[in-house]
């Protein structure tokens, strides 16, 4: 098998830490190695891997080097295009043979037990022969911010047929979803054989493969990978993965995924408190000391402070959003 992971996204959600020069892929959350060291490390050992291709682009290209060292097999992009083309020039780029597996990951995410996740990707490789196969998780909260995908029957003894998407429904939707057993997050990873992704992408989305064999990398549409194939393929099945997994998509999840003192606060940095409770604090440079608070999220760095009420911090988008438009971003 052979896998790309997908580093060329620039997301700020979780700003100021997260930046469009320095997102959230390369950063250190609770470990000595970066959320793209750990998504690489995770598939080094794995006895059925044979090749690991890191995409990224023009920006990213250094701090990948960086991180990853000299001997990674990086591909380039072009131009900064979505995950529909991105995918497509890896796919070509990797040269596999038709039939040979192919796991596509993002970056960024974190998954426990790693070897649990590795034994469900082994066992989906003969589905591969015709079907795609993407990997659901069951959900823990009503998450308004994730996408979901809905199962059906069983397709085999690993997988379910998939039924349909829905993306971010509002918190009732959500409260529903959870308490169902049809609905699971969309883990936005999947997996196939070069030649059944080919097939369905001519089919689904022609003007990607069109400009790919052309060499025009610039003048391919900009499609997310479920919006150009993923929402319209008849070849897609859903294989629930019985893992802990996160997305690390707000400083709400970075707090649940730290250790806790005996107050329940994440803290790291040189942070001093009295009275503190259930809050994450992460400090740079600065002192930072908290009297009788509650529930906050304050993230220091070089040039911002940011502060927040638990539970809110999926608006940083909103705030991010609005520093721009007043040129502060940092």
């Amino acid at each position: 098998m052979k896998v790309i992971v997908l580093a060329g996204g620039g997301g700020t959600r979780l700003w100021p830490l997260s930046t469009n020069d320095f997102p959230k892929q390369f950063l250190k959350l609770g470990s000595e190695l970066s959320l793209l060291q750990r998504t690489v490390k995770r598939f080094q050992h794995a006895p059925f891997v044979d090749e690991i291709l890191v995409s990224t682009n023009k920006l990213y290209e250094p701090l990948v080097r960086k991180q990853l060292g000299p001997d990674c097999h990086i591909l380039v992009e072009p131009s900064r295009k979505n995950t529909g083309p991105a995918i497509a020039l890896a796919v070509q780029e990797l040269n596999a043979k038709p039939n040979e597996p192919i796991l596509v990951v993002p970056s960024d995410h974190l998954i426990e037990p790693e070897t649990v996740f590795l034994r469900c990707i082994e066992q989906i490789q003969q589905t591969l022969s015709e079907q795609i196969v993407l990997f659901g998780i069951r959900p823990t909260k009503p998450e308004t911010g994730f996408g979901y995908i809905r199962i059906g029957e069983p397709f085999d003894s690993h997988t379910h047929r998939a039924l349909g998407f829905v993306e971010k429904p509002n918190a009732e939707t959500a409260l529903r979803f959870l308490k169902s057993h049809e609905y699971y997050w969309n883990a936005g990873m999947f997996a196939f054989t070069s030649q059944v992704f080919f097939r369905e992408l001519e089919l689904h989305a022609p003007a990607i493969v069109k400009q790919l064999y052309m060499g025009q990398y610039h003048d391919m549409p900009d499609l997310s990978i479920d919006y150009a194939l993923m929402e319209k393929t008849k070849q897609l099945v859903v294989c629930p993965l019985p893992v802990e997994w996160s997305d690390v998509g707000s400083w709400d999840s970075v707090y649940e995924l730290m250790e806790k003192d005996q107050n329940q606060n994440a803290v790291q940095g040189n942070v001093v408190t009295v009275d503190t409770k259930n809050s994450l604090i992460l400090g740079n440079k600065k002192l930072i000391s908290t009297v009788g608070i509650e529930d906050l999220l304050i993230v220091e760095t070089d040039t911002a402070l940011f502060i927040s009420k638990k539970g809110r911090s999926q608006q940083v988008k909103d705030l991010v959003t609005l520093l721009t438009k007043k040129n502060l971003t940092t």
